[in-house]
């Protein structure tokens, strides 16, 4: 028996508060010195070709080859035809990083230049609700009296926010905990469609899971509304426009239909598990069909004896052919990774890319453009994926079917030939960047050397020969957890990384990447903490996090170990780039110098901050800059002495670049603020006399945390810093 709601239809009246934001660079900047330097810079990703989790995509079905693409820590991304993924919400700056995880996303059907986004990363953050009507290039916030979860569970869900095709000023969105809202005014006013009956009682990991997805029948332009209940009435009808719903017959209680997608005859397609992902992966799943026309349910579920586990993530029918879809599993940790299956007529006989029962494979792996994606397989072909949640037919390519996974997007060209031809999934993520990084290393060229190293979360590391393309898998870190990292400038092939792995702490290069050897003897059990490598790579020092933060030097790649003198807890060590033989700390408020390797140390009596840490500058021996928050201090000889600046009156990290010309010093790059042009990124020319700020408020990338900025040693202007969730950031003076 169907359950009836017959419920008076009112909109709550919470009108809710707009923001504009600006769009164009002359009305994102504070001052005349801002804009004069942001106009010079160029912004960009290092290559590195994903990186992280793509929760959501959606084609546009009027506009070819325009698609959006949502991730869980990253921001929003467009792309449009022929071109790379582009990033549209690097104006969210660190006072609104909580909005970078999107929850869903919206492409107007109708109005193509029309896109929407939720944003708020966890339950626990403000999230807000964004409109743009020129594709991402401006947008208008609206703050929402409610939360998302854009990086919790269930995360790929959806898509919980859609425009109604037959009168595109209506958008609808569903809350993970405060039922489902409403614009009728492309976004300019929002408000709670109370007569919705369900909020959603399941919970996953704490957290609500709450509306999964909204979608609209084509035929009867009826709209359905999926929601995370657990007696299995999980999704709602209305054929008045949300002012009445109904809830269609109760189906797999225990199961959540993760997306649907509607075939041009009016046919609803469902993708279940029995819990909603990622984190927990699913054990069960189910494939159905529903049939308005019948009101009934028919199961569909692949049943191909390949040895499936797991449930299904995404569905996506063809818009040229209703009788061909498309579904992916979700939780199938097999050792190829996930499946996809596709069907030719409506569900009544598949095909899966792989039976492990059989070993039939009917796919073949393209990741020659981000080898790494390999992860060092060798001869067997690249996982296909993992977390995969959405997979999209493309409306105007019925062979291109694209998927996210927690490591990049793939898409087939050819998956209409499955079965007569291996299908074949290729690396399809450029310019799509979503990593947190923790710190990166620019050495000077040399033959053999990288041009940057990185470590990063997830993927541990890089030593990127090439920062414009992607890397391959032999220089692909892969073990550890990493903490630090450092090169030696004299030697740049020898690089050294420490890791909160225990059998894996430590990891050395000599090669420049190409083949990284784990030191096996440790002095101490800790692992983690910070590394500094002598300037020709002679030694390095690791300083365990360990209650004693008791520092160590070795000089043979860890065979032999020596405890450093000198030092207290905590150091803050870094290397001489042009002496082999000099380190620096920064100590218990005074300034440390080695002259024998890092053996013993020495104060200078010069006092420092607490929170100094310490950089050395590239070609000047003696040079050393500290930064502390509210202060920069820099030394030439060594820490005899020491000279403040003042310009920068709040520094979170510097860095250096090659100078512009040979009589001039290294190009400094600060993440600060100084007082005047607001928090961003600074270069300095004239060794800290004046500053310029170089990113506009349009180009602010989110959480730019851990703090950490370098210059390159070989490109002059050229910057790099970290982000939690957009990448490796370079930005270069405009040509």
């Amino acid at each position: 028996m169907k359950k009836q709601r017959h419920l008076r239809a009112r909109i709550s009246a919470l009108m809710l508060s707009a923001v504009m934001l600006c769009g164009t660079l002359s009305g994102c900047i504070g001052t005349s010195t801002e804009k004069d330097a942001a106009a010079q810079y160029t912004w960009g990703n290092v290559a590195i070709g994903g990186g992280g989790y793509v929760t959501g995509m959606e084609y546009n079905p009027k506009e070819e080859g325009l698609v959006y693409a949502r991730t869980d820590i990253g921001g929003l991304y467009r792309r449009q035809k022929g071109g790379d993924w582009v990033a549209i919400t690097d104006f969210l700056g660190a006072d609104e990083w909580s909005y970078i995880g999107i929850e869903s996303m919206a492409t107007d059907p109708v109005e193509p230049n029309r896109v929407y986004f939720a944003g708020g990363t966890y339950m626990s953050d403000p999230a807000a609700l964004f409109a743009s009507d020129d594709y991402g290039e401006t947008w208008i916030k609206y703050d929402v009296p409610f939360n998302c979860g854009g990086n919790q569970s269930g995360r790929g869900c959806g898509e919980r926010m859609r425009v109604n095709p037959k009168n595109n000023k209506e958008v609808w969105f569903g809350t993970r905990a405060s039922g489902l809202w409403k614009t009728e005014d492309y976004g300019k006013s929002w408000a709670e469609v109370t007569t919705f009956p369900e909020k959603g009682n399941y919970k996953q990991e704490s957290n609500r899971i709450g509306i999964m997805w909204v979608e609209f029948d084509p035929v009867s332009e009826d709209m359905y509304v999926g929601v995370a209940m657990t007696d299995g009435n999980c999704i709602y009808k209305t054929t008045d426009g949300g002012k009445t719903w109904e809830a269609l017959p109760a189906n797999e209680p225990g199961m959540y239909p993760l997306h649907a997608s509607f075939s041009s005859e009016g046919k609803l397609y469902l993708a279940y598990s029995d819990n909603c992902g990622p984190n927990l992966s699913p054990t069960a799943g189910a494939v159905y069909c529903y049939d308005p026309a019948t009101d009934s349910f028919s199961n569909i579920t692949p049943n191909l004896d390949d040895g499936r586990q797991g449930g299904f993530g995404g569905i996506s029918v063809d818009a040229k052919n209703p009788d061909h879809v498309v579904v992916s599993t979700l939780g199938w940790w097999s050792d190829q990774g996930d499946n996809l299956y596709y069907t030719t007529d409506g569900g009544k006989n598949w095909q899966g890319l792989f039976n492990l029962n059989t070993g039939e494979n009917q796919y073949q792996m393209d990741t020659s453009e981000a080898s790494w994606l390999d992860w060092g397989r060798g001869k067997n072909q690249a996982k296909t994926g993992w977390w995969i949640a959405d997979i999209n037919i493309n409306p105007f390519n019925s062979d291109e079917v694209m998927y996210g996974t927690g490591a990049t997007i793939y898409a087939t060209t050819n998956m209409t030939q499955i079965g007569k031809e291996p299908v074949n999934i290729a690396f399809d993520a450029y310019g799509l960047e979503e990593t947190a990084v923790f710190k990166v290393v620019s050495p000077p060229a040399k033959d053999g050397a990288p041009e940057l190293y990185s470590i990063m979360g997830d993927l541990t590391g890089f030593a990127h020969e090439d920062v414009a393309s992607c890397p391959d898998d032999a220089h692909f870190m892969k073990n550890g957890k990493p903490t630090d990292l450092d090169c030696a400038f004299l030697e740049p092939s020898y690089a050294v990384y420490a890791s909160e792995e225990k059998t894996t702490t430590l990891t050395y290069t000599k090669d420049g990447g190409s083949t990284w050897e784990t030191i096996q003897h440790k002095p101490d059990p800790a692992a983690g903490g910070e590394v500094a490598m002598a300037a020709d790579g002679s030694s390095f020092i690791w300083v365990p996090d360990s209650i004693s933060g008791k520092p160590y030097v070795t000089t043979d790649f860890g065979e032999t170990w020596y405890y450093v003198e000198g030092l207290g807890f905590n150091a803050k060590i870094t290397a001489d780039r042009v002496n082999p033989d000099i380190y620096y700390a920064a100590c218990d408020g005074l300034f440390y110098v080695s002259t024998d390797g890092g053996f013993h140390f020495e104060s200078t009596g010069q006092m420092v901050a607490d929170s100094a840490v310490p950089v050395s500058v590239f070609g000047k021996e003696g040079h050393v800059w500290l930064s502390s928050s509210t202060l920069i201090m820099y030394t030439e000889d060594g820490g005899k002495s020491f000279e403040a600046i003042k310009t920068l009156p709040t520094v979170d990290s510097i860095g250096f670049g090659k100078a512009k010309d040979s009589q001039s010093y290294p190009v400094i790059f600060a993440e600060g603020d100084d007082g005047t042009n607001g928090y961003g990124i600074y270069k300095s020319e004239d060794k800290g006399k004046s500053w310029e700020r170089i990113n506009s408020d349009q180009h602010q990338f989110g959480n730019l945390n851990p703090k950490y900025i370098t210059g390159d040693s070989n490109v002059y202007g050229r910057v790099y810093f970290c982000t939690d969730g957009r990448g490796i950031i370079m930005g270069e003076i405009a040509k």
